[in-house]
């Protein structure tokens, strides 16, 4: 979260982009909790009351305090990891940008 803004979650493979940087993760210790369970989606609570079918509104996400402190244990640790690489505040950097590709790139032309 601390570097990119994305939080604890898990993503699909085909999202990713394989880059040549490499960081020593060996020492990043994920909580017991975070398991299979700790990303299912929240079941929807029913809403049966009458005339309320397309009134109903929309309830925003909030993360529990169980999901921040979690948050704040990983993100304290993979920053303690980006600061031992050598080029820790180039990489730190990197990972803030968003990809992009112009017109006439091609991402299996690239070396990242």
């Amino acid at each position: 979260m601390k570097c990119n803004g994305c939080p604890l979650r898990r993503v699909n493979q085909i999202y990713l982009l394989a880059t040549s940087a490499k960081v020593d993760v060996s020492g990043v210790s994920v909580p017991e909790n975070v398991n299979d369970d700790y990303f299912r989606r929240a079941p929807k609570k029913a809403n049966n009351k009458e005339g309320d079918i397309f009134e109903s509104k929309k309830e925003e996400y909030k993360p529990s305090e169980q999901r921040k402190a979690d948050q704040q244990v990983v993100d304290k640790q993979v920053l303690e990891a980006l600061k031992k690489h050598p080029d820790g505040k180039m990489l730190k950097s990197y990972l803030r940008h968003t990809f992009g590709l112009d017109k006439g790139q091609y991402p299996h032309e690239m070396k990242f």
